[in-house]
């Protein structure tokens, strides 16, 4: 096969590939749906892991990786897009997700600072105005239809 044809060749492999996985425009309502609770469900996943640490050392680790797994899901929804009927709450729910990780990974290392150790240890649960953010977010998308639900509140738990 000479090389124009076999560029040819992988052009339309290529275009074949694409096609059949929704091409380059926003997802349908149901991708779309099945990502947001996807993601959703990873970051309930970590933040619940946070609250079972045995040390200090261990809760902040898994606030750091809670802090990777948040901005991933981020990311994920913002590479992914949204169709418009879930706009404005898709865009929110991805900044607020951003936020939240910043949040997480701030607090941890705050909490690595000398003399700011009881920032974890001596309050019940720390709260973060992004994390607000994300529930209005996925509460606005599950009025859209979406069947997804809050994060919940770990410390309650």
């Amino acid at each position: 096969m000479t090389a124009p044809r076999f560029l040819l060749a992988l052009l339309l492999a290529l275009a074949v590939l694409t096609t059949g996985c929704g091409g380059f425009g926003a997802p349908s309502a149901e991708e779309y749906s099945d990502a947001v609770v996807l993601n959703r469900n990873r970051v309930d996943f970590v933040l619940g892991r946070i609250t079972r640490a045995d040390s200090i050392e261990e809760l902040l680790t898994r606030m750091d990786e809670a802090a990777i797994v948040i901005d991933k899901s981020s990311e994920e929804l913002r590479k992914l897009g949204a169709p418009d009927e879930f706009q404005p709450e898709a865009d929110d729910l991805v900044e607020s997700l951003a936020q939240l990780s910043v949040d997480v990974q701030a607090t941890a290392d705050q909490a690595r600072v000398p003399g700011f150790e009881g920032l974890i240890t001596q309050t019940n649960a720390i709260s973060f105005n992004s994390w607000n953010d994300v529930n209005k977010a996925l509460a606005g998308l599950a009025g859209k239809g979406i069947p997804v639900s809050i994060l919940q509140d770990k410390a309650a738990g």
